[in-house]
């Protein structure tokens, strides 16, 4: 119950209680107090949005959304626009108001309020960042010119000065086979196109996207004043050596396999598995020299990329250093390298045809180096105090209806049962805001130097990192701000992350319809639980170590249904020729089908015994469906459309609707869905996975 309306009962119970003692004139009758209402009219979920000429047989994700997507246009400065969007812009005003007020009143010095202020003016400070011009990034030019030999190469891929990945990629994170210690994997890298199929398609539209790279790429160095001759040539040599590291790239599907990306190896081992690179200065350069075994992620293809290493002359490694440098700061230079990365990042990849403003991408930039600072504040004036409390009863009932489907598999034998009621049980959820706060004290930010700001921010970071090695995992530690517009599973934690800027509208909002809550952000808590049980995520136990639970007939069965719900989604073709892959994704939906399965049950546990009631002719349980649905209503320009079938591990959206229902028996109930329909699977064909 609303907080303010508990005073006034309590307020109006004891003045009838202390009647009988006087007789004081007449009162004035108290004023009503307005029902608090949703944002989203009528019950959380605009009825504008349906497109009743479609039947939701045929297209759920069209008849729960076609309203707004023919009404609603892709802003000139963004790739797409819809539920994400909306929390994003809402958040950016409230990030706007903060930021109005640091800056008009004096803050503690080393305060993080200061750090948030100084960043701000620093990337806002235009005519500072034009005035300057190159000089900011001349010390890494020199550095990169300076390089005489291959050793040189790799310390500078090292440094966090410069900021460029190679061909391999160092990182701290928690051990898959000791959760409770971190250690350094080392995996593939060094593509500067969203991934491998943009260099080795012979798709028209990835081969134009290849065309006007290396266009930009000689642009970028004709803007530091190389010749075109030489600015061409160099930009052909870039594109040739990546696409030589491409080829060696694992594909993005085989990279989700957890048991084939752990391979320990001894440091002293790694010339021999990958030589012809120097680790050692690498290693030295990066911070880890003292480190005595590396996690290998694709260790195939180290010895490989090694080689092409080796056989690259220093010039052309410089070639690469220099663009990829200038590319990484081109916001902390002048306008002509900020507009130029746009061009083709934004506009080319991505189909945007404006930047967004200075300020909104100033905000931008402050949740990533300054997240949970600004997170803090954040979260003290923005989170709804009900909102934890609703989330947390929702988490359990969640958490009780996979149980529960747990408990009934058919398929499942009574020794994988129990050990994966043990890992839901074990499973932690991180709602809200971390227990334990990023501490930004040593992170140095001057309100003169965005540049330098960048630059001592990726250093702050490594050393974060590093530090940790030799410790103990802290599980009050949150990898993200708060104010995160998404939500994460960590396997090697075996918790569940529900940030407070997930919980908004059109998501979730206190006062709206239950029902649509559950469908929106229940499915999507579901769907992160169900990431501990998705094909990768199931070979995690549930202290978080990478190791089989399963009997061998179990997993098989398992497996058996993810191909077949990868089958379905193969089939999907979003774009004339580019169709869904159906295993890279498959981690995804899996994730989306378990989270839809659970929010119904747990929505109709949450009526605790009580009729759900009908709101303009929808059921409870329709109104879960349409909650999911309006918890993935997107649109995107093709070209973002057709970077995120090429790379992403998510369905694009209509998908994650249309995909999901269709293995859904109550979604069949609930909507009268029967064979002739677009969607309609048999029985026999709808997924049972858990």
């Amino acid at each position: 119950m609303n907080r303010r309306r508990l005073i006034l009962l309590a307020a109006a119970s004891a003045l009838a209680a202390c009647a009988h003692e006087a007789a004081p004139p007449p009162a004035p009758p108290a004023p009503l107090i307005a029902k608090p209402e949703p944002l989203i009219k009528p019950w959380g979920y605009p009825l504008d949005a349906l497109d009743r000429s479609v039947k939701p047989g045929d297209d759920f994700f069209r008849f729960a959304n076609g309203g707004w997507l023919d009404a609603t246009p892709i802003p000139a400065d963004r790739q797409g626009t819809g539920f994400s969007v909306q929390m994003s812009e809402r958040n950016e005003a409230r990030f706007r108001q903060i930021i109005a007020e640091l800056l008009a009143t004096p803050q503690a010095r080393g305060a993080d309020s200061q750090r948030i202020r100084d960043f701000y003016r620093a990337y806002m400070d235009e005519a500072a960042i034009e005035a300057k011009g190159l000089a900011p990034a001349q010390a890494g030019l020199a550095q990169i010119a300076a390089a005489q030999t291959h050793a040189d190469i790799a310390r500078l891929l090292a440094e966090e000065e410069i900021g460029v990945a190679g061909p391999f990629n160092a990182g701290v994170g928690i051990d898959a086979k000791d959760p409770n210690a971190y250690s350094v994997s080392i995996g593939q890298a060094g593509l500067g196109l969203p991934d491998r199929d943009y260099y080795l398609s012979d798709n028209p539209r990835l081969a134009a996207a290849r065309t006007a790279y290396r266009a930009h790429i000689a642009r970028m160095f004709a803007l530091i004043g190389a010749d075109p001759l030489d600015a061409d040539a160099k930009a052909a040599r870039i594109l040739t050596l990546e696409t030589d590291i491409a080829i060696l790239h694992w594909p993005n599907e085989r990279r989700r396999q957890a048991d084939q990306t752990y391979n320990p190896v001894a440091a002293g081992d790694l010339p021999q598995i990958a030589p012809g690179f120097p680790w050692s200065d690498y290693l030295t350069a990066y911070g880890a020299g003292g480190v005595t075994t590396f996690i290998l992620r694709e260790k195939d293809s180290f010895a490989p990329l090694a080689e092409l290493f080796a056989k690259t002359s220093v010039a052309d490694w410089k070639s690469y250093l220099s663009y990829h440098f200038l590319r990484a700061h081109a916001a902390a230079l002048p306008k002509a390298f900020d507009e130029e990365a746009f061009a083709f990042f934004g506009r080319e990849l991505g189909g945007q045809q404006e930047q967004r403003s200075r300020d909104n991408r100033a905000i931008e930039a402050l949740n990533g180096v300054l997240d949970q600072a600004m997170g803090k504040i954040y979260v003290e004036r923005f989170l709804p105090p009900e909102a934890k409390a609703q989330m947390t009863e929702m988490f359990e009932n969640i958490r009780w209806a996979l149980g529960e489907r747990i408990k009934g598999l058919a398929w499942m034998s009574p020794a994988t049962k129990e050990a994966a009621l043990s890992k839901l049980a074990q499973m932690q959820a991180k709602i809200a805001f971390p227990e334990k706060w990023r501490d930004f004290s040593r992170l140095k930010i001057r309100p003169d130097d965005h540049f330098g700001n960048i630059v001592r921010a990726r250093a702050f970071a490594r050393g974060e990192a590093l530090a940790r090695l030799g410790k103990p995992v802290d599980k009050r530690e949150w990898f993200t701000g708060p104010q995160t517009i998404n939500a994460f599973y960590s396997p090697n934690r075996n918790e569940a992350f529900i940030p407070a800027g997930y919980m908004q509208p059109p998501l979730f909002d206190a006062y709206a319809d239950p029902a649509v809550n559950y469908g929106a952000i229940g499915s999507i808590i579901g769907h992160e639980i169900g990431h501990g049980f998705d094909d990768q995520g199931s070979k995690y136990d549930g202290r978080g170590e990478l190791r089989s639970w399963w009997t061998a007939a179990d997993r098989a069965a398992f497996d058996a249904a993810g191909a077949a719900l990868a089958d379905q989604y193969s089939q999907f073709e979003p774009l004339p020729g580019q169709k869904v892959n159906g295993r890279l994704t498959l981690g995804e939906n899996l994730g989306d089908l378990v989270g839809m399965l659970v929010t119904v049950e747990a929505y109709k546990r949450s009526l605790k015994g009580a009729e759900a009631p009908v709101l303009d002719g929808f059921t409870g349980v329709q109104r879960v469906f349409l909650g999911r649905a309006q918890a993935r209503r997107f649109k995107q320009t093709e070209a973002a459309l057709r970077r995120q079938i090429v790379q992403g591990p998510h369905s694009p959206h209509a998908y994650r609707v249309n995909g999901v229902v269709r293995n859904v028996d109550s979604w069949y109930e609930a909507f009268a869905v029967a064979p002739g329909d677009a969607l309609y699977l048999a029985p026999a064909q709808r997924v049972r996975a858990w």
